[in-house]
C-alpha cells in the first residue's frame, strides 16, 4: 500500500470512530433522557390512561402519576414523618381517556425509591386468639373484605353470632353459605345463630361465654369486636398481646375518645376498639354468667362485660395504646393524617352516631380494606407519612395534602407540631370536667391548618405486580377534578 492509500485508510478509520462515538453519545444521552422522564421501553407515559375509566369519575380531569419502589432497610424504624427532598409529582395535565384512550402524557415523574423497615412477608400467627362478632347477616357483606384483611391465614378463629334485620335467626343454609364463603377467603370462621328475639346487648355479652366454651389448649385470649372494627396490623397486635402475661387476669381495651362518654359510662373498654380478655378473666365471667345476665340493666353489651368484671373480680381496665373506638365527629383528617399506625380502627362503616349532620356521617365512611392494600407492598406503611419538598405530605392510604405556603409546613415541622394531632374534629360534647375534649385518648392537639388542599383516597387495586392508589381533589365550579395515581412496587416494574 502506497503512502496516499495509507492516509486515506487512516482518515476512513478516524471518520468511522467519530461516527461511532457520536452514535454512542447520542444513545447515552437518550437513555439518560428516558430515565429522567420515565419514558422507557417498559411503558413510560403511554398506554395506561384507560384504567382511569374504571374509577367512576367525570372527565376530563387533571392527572399526574408517580411510581414508588419500596426498599427494605433493616436499620429503620417506622417514623411518624419522613422527609424527602424531591418534589412528589410533576405538573398535572389534562387527560380524557374516553375521548383519547391512546394519548400519552407529556410529562412523567421518574420512579422514586422509599425506604421502609423490615416487615414479615408471612401472616402473623394468632392461633391463641378467638375473636367474636355479633351482627346482622346483611351487614356481613361490607365486613367480610375487612375481616379478610385482618384475619385471613393468621390461624385466628372467628365466631360470628347472627340474626337478620327482622330479629329472626337466619336459616341454616344461609349461615352455612356465609361460613363457607369466609373459610374460602382464609378466615377460620364459625357462624352460629342467636336465639330469636334476643337483644343486641344480650347477644354481645353472650359472646364471652360462647368464645370461652370454644377455647382450646392454645387459646390465651378472647376478643370481642364490632362488625366495623378493623385491625390494620395483626403482627403488631400479636406483639402487643405478648407483652401481657395471659396466665393472669387481664381486661384490655380502649376508652372512648369522647370524654363525655367516659364520664357517663366509666373506665371501661368500649367495644368497637376491641376488647381482649385473658382466659382467667373470661373464666370469671363464665362462672358468674347467669348472675351477671340477670342483674344487668345496661343497654349495651360492652357495659355488661364491664359490669360483670367489676362485680366479680378486682381486675381493672388496662388501656392499650393504639386501640381506637374512634368516637370522633366532624372531619377526621387530623386522626388519619397523624402518622400513627393504629392497632384497631372503628366506625369506618357508618361514622360516629353522634355526628351533628347525617351527611357528615356519610363522609366519614372509609373503604378501609382498599386503603390498606398498600401494606402488601410496604408492610406497616399504612397511614405512614412522607413529606415531599416543602409543601406536600402523603398520608399513605388516606390523603395527599399540600400546604398553603412553604413556611406553613416548615414551621410546623420545626416546632414539632407535626407530632400532635391536627384538630379537625367537631367540638366535643360539653361535660363538667377539667378534661374537655379528646386529649386523654389521642394526645395533644394543634390548630387546624387553613388553606390546606387535600387529595382524598379514591381507590386502590392490586395489579401488575404492585398496588395502584388513586387520590382525588374534587374541584369547585366547572374546573376539572384532579387525580393522582401512585403505583407501589417492591421491584422496578413500570407498566
Amino acid at each position: 500500500m502506497n503512502f496516499a492509500s495509507r492516509v486515506i485508510a487512516v482518515l476512513f478509520l478516524l471518520c468511522g470512530s467519530l461516527v461511532l462515538l457520536r452514535l454512542r453519545n447520542h444513545s447515552d444521552s437518550s437513555q439518560a433522557f428516558f430515565r429522567t422522564s420515565g419514558r422507557n421501553n417498559q411503558g413510560g407515559c403511554s398506554g395506561r390512561l384507560t384504567r382511569l375509566k374504571d374509577l367512576g369519575i367525570k372527565f376530563p380531569i387533571k392527572y399526574a402519576r408517580r411510581d414508588i419502589i419500596i426498599k427494605v432497610n433493616p436499620d429503620l424504624d417506622r417514623s411518624s414523618l419522613t422527609q424527602i427532598d424531591a418534589p412528589f409529582l410533576s405538573e398535572v395535565q389534562i387527560v380524557d381517556p374516553v375521548q383519547s384512550p391512546d394519548w400519552g402524557l407529556e410529562q412523567c415523574s421518574p420512579p422514586l425509591t422509599l425506604e421502609v423497615p423490615t416487615f414479615p412477608r408471612q401472616p402473623a400467627n394468632a392461633s391463641h386468639v378467638i375473636f367474636g362478632i355479633s351482627t346482622y347477616i346483611k351487614r356481613m357483606d361490607d365486613s367480610i373484605p375487612h375481616l379478610q384483611r385482618s384475619l385471613a391465614h393468621t390461624s385466628a378463629r372467628l365466631i360470628v353470632l347472627l340474626i337478620d334485620s327482622g330479629e329472626v335467626t337466619p336459616d341454616s343454609k344461609e349461615m352455612a353459605a356465609l361460613e363457607t364463603r369466609m373459610r374460602a377467603l382464609g378466615i377460620e370462621a364459625t357462624v352460629v345463630g342467636a336465639p330469636k328475639g334476643s337483644l343486641m346487648q344480650v347477644r354481645y355479652f353472650s359472646l364471652v361465654k360462647i368464645l370461652y366454651d370454644n377455647r382450646d389448649s392454645a387459646t390465651q385470649w378472647i376478643s370481642l369486636l364490632d362488625d366495623d372494627t378493623f385491625l390494620p396490623s395483626m403482627h403488631s397486635l400479636v406483639n402487643t398481646l405478648d407483652t401481657y402475661d395471659s396466665s393472669k387476669e387481664w381486661y384490655l381495651g380502649a376508652m372512648s375518645e369522647d370524654w363525655w362518654s367516659v364520664m357517663v359510662y366509666g373506665m371501661m373498654s368500649f367495644g368497637g376498639g376491641g376488647t381482649f380478655l385473658s382466659i382467667p378473666t373470661a373464666a370469671q365471667i363464665n362462672n358468674n354468667y347467669d348472675t351477671c345476665a340477670e342483674r344487668s340493666t345496661a343497654n349495651q353489651g360492652d357495659i355488661r362485660v364491664f359490669e360483670c368484671i367489676t362485680a366479680h373480680t378486682t381486675t381493672k381496665l388496662q388501656p392499650v395504646i393504639g386501640l381506637h373506638q374512634a368516637d370522633l365527629g366532624g372531619d377526621l383528617s387530623g386522626f388519619y393524617e397523624s402518622g400513627r399506625l393504629p392497632l384497631s380502627l372503628h366506625h369506618w362503616k357508618t361514622g360516629w352516631h353522634f355526628e351533628q349532620k347525617p351527611e357528615q356521617r356519610a363522609l366519614n365512611t372509609y373503604p378501609m380494606a382498599k386503603m390498606h392494600l398498600v401494606s402488601d407492598v410496604c408492610g406497616d406503611c399504612f397511614l405512614q407519612r412522607w413529606q415531599f419538598g416543602s409543601d406536600t405530605i402523603l398520608s399513605n392510604g388516606f390523603s395527599i395534602s399540600t400546604y398553603p405556603t412553604q413556611n406553613a409546613l416548615a414551621e410546623l415541622v420545626k416546632n414539632k407540631e407535626m407530632d400532635k394531632v391536627e384538630d379537625t374534629f367537631m367540638p366535643p360534647r360539653e361535660v363538667n370536667s377539667f378534661m374537655k375534649g379528646y386529649e386523654h385518648s389521642i394526645g395533644p392537639l394543634r390548630p387546624k391548618v387553613e388553606g390546606k388542599i387535600q387529595y382524598k383516597f379514591l381507590d386502590a387495586k392490586v395489579e401488575d405486580g404492585g398496588v395502584r392508589q388513586y387520590y382525588i381533589y374534587r374541584a369547585l365550579d366547572k374546573e376539572p377534578d384532579i387525580v393522582y395515581e401512585i403505583f407501589w412496587t417492591r421491584h422496578e416494574i413500570h407498566v
